[in-house]
């Protein structure tokens, strides 16, 4: 059943959640990578090679195809198996990483309702005392021809997130209809700012526009909503805005981004991300030595920052 969009206004403020709680614990902040760049291993052996290089926590890519997806991790067994391993590993789980989109046609925006249960039951599976968020990005072209789709459908998901006890957060993307910390910020707003809903972080995404977006400006802007922070580099090739591993291009310095958060009150995770960009396609691509490449580059900025990790 859809949502009643009012209805749900009403009450969305009112839920209680940890989501955006991340935000008032005391303490570091945890230092992550995604699976996204470890496809070629299977998840036990990643979550390994994630919890031996030194990292604290953890994001599974979920989404059709991946080897977190719901689909690929039916067995019951199978996820108390991964449950265990992230255990063995001294690890947190933060984030599934979903490819949700909102949908014009109505039947496919209920099979992205069922999409978005299976993952919050995923989230409590692999997680039970603290399950992890659910972030994604929202597609789309063109910001105003968007945002009311995105509004609206984002009711919709919010109230199975809190029927479900899931927490969601929504990813401004450089070549996607929503691409400013603004335009999250406008979403979140619109839906009355329930702790169930937050917004990713992700510099790479700001860099290099016109007009220049700097860290200092889009961390203040994003601040308020933000409940995880992705990391990763992007450069300029050949008239084009490419991705690279965290810290790899030195265009910027993550410490800043780290220490602008953390001075700001944010607690959660930092996840490296390895773009597809990076690994698909790529028969010299080592996930192995890039995974252990990330955590140098960002271990070395949480120094430089000053900022604890746990």
């Amino acid at each position: 059943m859809l949502a009643d969009r009012r209805t749900f206004l009403k009450t969305a403020a009112l839920v209680p959640t940890a989501g955006l709680l991340h935000a008032a614990k005391a303490g570091g902040c945890k230092l992550a990578i995604g699976t996204y760049g470890l496809q070629s291993l299977p998840l036990a052996e990643a979550i390994r090679v994630v919890a031996e290089t030194g990292y604290d926590a953890l994001e599974i890519t979920a989404f059709e195809g991946t080897t977190g997806a719901p689909a690929a991790l039916e067995d019951r067994g199978k996820r108390a198996e991964i449950r265990q391993t992230i255990e063995d590993g001294g690890l947190s789980l933060g984030g599934l990483m979903a490819g949700l989109q909102p949908q014009q046609d109505d039947d496919a925006h209920r099979e992205q309702l069922e999409e978005l249960k299976q993952l919050i039951e995923l989230a409590h599976d692999l997680a039970p005392e603290n399950p992890p968020l659910i972030q994604t990005v929202l597609g789309g072209k063109n910001w105003e021809e968007s945002r009311d789709l995105f509004r609206d459908r984002l009711a919709d998901w919010l109230q199975l997130a809190a029927d479900r006890k899931g927490v969601l957060s929504i990813k401004p993307h450089r070549g996607h209809a929503m691409s400013l910390p603004a335009h999250a910020n406008w979403l979140v707003e619109q839906l009355g700012a329930p702790d169930r809903l937050g917004t990713v972080y992700d510099y790479s995404h700001y860099a290099f526009r016109e007009p220049p977006l700097s860290i200092a400006e889009t961390v203040a802007a994003a601040l308020p909503h933000t409940n995880y922070v992705a990391v990763k580099d992007a450069v300029q090739r050949d008239g084009k805005i490419v991705f690279a591993l965290a810290g790899e291009s030195r265009n910027w310095d993550h410490a800043d981004i780290v220490r602008a958060f953390h001075e700001g009150g944010y607690r959660g995770d930092f996840c490296c991300e390895v773009s597809s960009q990076i690994w698909r396609n790529n028969p010299d691509y080592d996930p192995v030595a890039s995974t252990q490449l990330c955590y140098r580059n960002m271990a070395a900025a949480f120094e430089r920052a000053n900022v604890p990790r746990g």
